[in-house]
């Protein structure tokens, strides 16, 4: 059976890998340094002579609606891929000789059909990469690998399913339809719009708290995600990314991805390009 996918523990880890990866990375000194459409719709209301439809049914109609409003590759034949990925380097590496070093090392990211993700630095010339280099390098891997984790979780597969789950506690709100599961070490809270539109996120582990607010463009394919607002820790630390796409044999694949991340010293940017896509189809 298909579990729900904001499982504490896995939603948890794609969090902290995507939003948590590049602020220590740049914590540790290895460098210096939009608003979604809305989409809701009005509800319509039950007609009087109907008795509203019990929890169950209805959370699992609610998920239904999530599972089918939003763009999913799988959903749309796509099965697997592979790209190159190319950071901007010289936004976060200020030193010349360690630019003019690091600036042509891109990364190879193989997507499975799990949305398993690899990824693997390489220079194009087929050198090996500077071992000096391998914290540096490093620390965009994981950037990386946490983007597609996040990605792949709410484009490459369904975050939601109809399927219910009996930790999964569902309630109807004033702004909303809230969903919440908790585990000894992590809870998550999720609300969505009457119209089933994902408007925020909330994840609580024993040593942090982030918030977060992800934002949508209407396709003719259902809703597709362009970026995603984290705040850690009540604004100690902010996380950004943005999200251009481009169409590869009929998918919707990411083009560019922009990260900004707020320190309290600092605001970095980075920038990251996607490219040479092998497709791997149904």
């Amino acid at each position: 059976m298909t579990k729900f996918k904001l499982g504490s523990a896995t939603f948890s880890r794609l969090v902290f890998s995507s939003a948590i990866a590049l602020v220590v990375f740049l914590s540790a000194g290895q460098a210096k340094a939009q608003n979604g459409t809305k989409l809701d719709a009005p509800v319509s209301k039950p007609a009087p002579t109907r008795a509203p439809a019990p929890p169950s049914a209805m959370k699992a109609s609610i998920l239904h609606k999530a599972e089918t409003g939003y763009y999913i590759l799988q959903s749309q034949g796509l099965k697997a891929f592979q790209c190159t990925v190319q950071p901007n380097w010289s936004q976060i590496v200020t030193d010349p000789d360690q630019l003019a070093a690091v600036r042509n090392v891109e990364f190879t990211a193989v997507i499975d059909p799990s949305g398993g993700v690899q990824v693997t630095p390489f220079q194009p010339d087929g050198s090996a990469v500077d071992p000096s280099l391998n914290q540096i390098v490093g620390g965009l891997q994981q950037t990386v690998t946490g983007f597609f984790q996040t990605w792949n979780s709410m484009v490459l597969s369904p975050m939601f399913s109809a399927d219910t789950d009996e930790q999964l506690v569902y309630s109807s709100q004033a702004d909303g339809y809230h969903f919440s599961q908790k585990s000894s070490a992590t809870s998550v809270e999720i609300v969505l719009t009457k119209d089933a539109l994902m408007t925020s996120m909330k994840v609580t582990t024993q040593s942090s708290v982030i918030a977060m607010q992800p934002a949508y463009i209407a396709t003719d394919k259902g809703l597709l995600l362009t970026s995603m607002d984290s705040v850690i820790d009540s604004g100690k630390q902010k996380v950004n990314f943005q999200i251009q796409y481009q169409n590869v044999e009929g998918f919707d694949v990411p083009a560019m991805a922009a990260y900004q991340v707020t320190l309290p010293d600092q605001t970095v940017s980075i920038d990251m390009s996607f490219s040479a896509y092998q497709i791997v189809k149904q």
